[in-house]
């Protein structure tokens, strides 16, 4: 107990002594209401980036660490999206509390947020009701914020990805001006009705490539997730640790069996815990996933299901999660402690947004408490996110967007969804977290502002796009 009391007073004053760190760092800069002085700036955001990837890998032994950095680093070279993708904390050092916020937002334009928004944080995959959807889909960074930290975001990453293609300059602004007039129009379309509570994104209300992305997650299978991460030895269905994307993870197992019986009691979906049910099958450790969040502790659990037969298994995707990236940056220390006393834990702040944001949201959804008791080889333990990996999971295939008809018929689609999600996440969701009409008080403070709204997004993503493509070449000739 004093050791675990130790080591936890430990990890906290390490985290407070890099967020001081981070903060002194960019004391010195304005948001980018303000020009960026790139002459200063390159040191302070590779420093950033190293202490934001120490951060995620504090507790990881030193070996795994080093390797983690490597192929963090390696994947952020690959393209000014993907650094992009890696490096949100500089978004959030960048925008946070941004003075131009108040053209179009108040107290009252606050709701739930995704956080990280950009094109790859969208996707199909299954609701609580089989249905195949296209939505939101990563939610480890989702707060209460003003709503046009996510729209800034995604507009910034529609412009990187947009850059890859044939698009000119004037045809990237009209996709960026239809994105941002369907989340207007989509929003004022919601107001003194609860549509925003009985929409969601299927193949029926969808089109082009998003309707061509959830037509080919509904001819997956769940036998074929099964057969992509398990095989069957002696009529017994194991993980596969042959892929290079799974490692062992035996004290994890351990701990993950001893805790399922908690985790249970966190599920308030249509599913009741039950023994059988959610009987531990195997445990592997997940490798080589994501790029911001790649080297967090995360764990793939096979259990059981409703029958026997080992056809019907499920896998729970247990993620560790951390305070949010945005909370840092644009929280006071009244917001912090306020943030502690609202959430349990960032795990259950997890379950939250994500069922706050996504209609029918993952029956399987809830969180689970790990400790490591045996912390030598680097330390497990902490508040873990637990969904399933859907077996309908696809992504949108960004490449297939090769005009302009097709960016923005398919940027039209990701302003109507963020526009519902964040609709539906105000009052209807939690009167006690979000007490407004966000929907209400958006087109109270746009209404006959469209034009000067379009451009303000615009100005953001071509000039924040531009500040991207610098710190990424800086990030790669270092």
């Amino acid at each position: 107990m004093i050791n675990q009391l130790t080591n936890t007073i430990r990890n906290s004053l390490i985290v407070i002594t890099i967020l001081i760190i981070i903060n002194w760092l960019l004391l010195s800069s304005n948001t980018l209401a303000q020009p960026i002085d790139n002459s200063r700036r390159e040191q302070k955001v590779l420093q950033s980036i190293e202490l934001n990837t120490d951060l995620i890998l504090e507790n990881a032994n030193p070996v795994e660490k080093q390797q983690f950095k490597n192929e963090k680093y390696a994947q952020m070279q690959d393209s000014e999206f993907a650094f992009y993708r890696a490096t949100n904390h500089l978004f959030w050092q960048d925008f946070a509390n941004d003075s131009r916020l108040s053209k179009f937002g108040n107290a009252n334009t606050k709701t739930w947020i995704l956080g990280d928004c950009h094109v790859d944080n969208f996707g199909a995959y299954n609701n609580d009701k089989g249905e195949i959807i296209f939505d939101m889909n990563d939610f480890d960074e989702s707060i209460i914020a003003d709503y046009q930290y996510d729209l800034w975001r995604l507009a910034v990453s529609i412009i990187l990805v947009a850059n890859d293609s044939t698009l000119s300059n004037s045809e990237q602004e009209e996709v960026i001006d239809s994105f941002s007039e369907t989340y207007l129009d989509t929003l004022a379309s919601y107001v003194g009705n609860d549509e925003e509570t009985k929409i969601y994104f299927t193949e029926t209300n969808t089109k082009g490539e998003v309707k061509k992305t959830i037509e080919k997650a509904e001819q997956k299978t769940r036998q074929g997730m099964l057969a992509k991460w398990t095989k069957v030895i002696d009529n017994q269905r194991m993980f596969d640790f042959s892929s290079e994307n799974l490692g062992l993870a035996t004290d994890a197992k351990n701990a993950i069996e001893s805790g399922i019986i908690d985790y249970g009691k966190t599920l308030s979906g249509k599913l009741n815990y039950d023994p059988e049910y959610f009987k531990v099958k195997d445990v592997a450790q997940r490798l080589n996933a994501g790029l911001g969040s790649l080297g967090t502790p995360r764990y793939y659990v096979l259990i059981e299901g409703k029958t026997d037969a080992l056809d019907d298994d499920h896998i729970l995707d247990i993620k560790h999660q951390f305070q949010p990236t945005p909370t840092y940056e644009l929280f006071s220390l009244y917001d912090r402690i306020n943030y502690q006393k609202i959430f349990n834990n960032s795990a259950q702040r997890h379950v939250l947004a994500y069922k706050a944001l996504i209609k029918d949201a993952d029956d399987f959804l809830g969180w689970i408490k790990l400790v490591d008791n045996n912390p030598i080889d680097g330390d497990f333990s902490g508040d873990y996110s637990v969904r399933e990996i859907s077996p309908y999971k696809k992504s949108l295939k960004i490449q297939n967007l090769t005009d302009k008809n097709s960016f923005i018929e398919v940027a039209q689609q990701w302003g109507k969804i963020l526009a519902t999600d964040h609709a539906r996440a105000d009052k209807d969701f939690d009167k006690k977290l979000v007490s407004t009409s966000f929907e209400k008080q958006v087109k109270k403070i746009t209404d006959g502002k469209h034009q000067e709204f379009r451009e303000l997004v615009r100005e953001i993503a071509f000039k924040y796009a531009e500040q991207v493509e610098v710190d990424y070449d800086n990030f790669v000739t270092e």
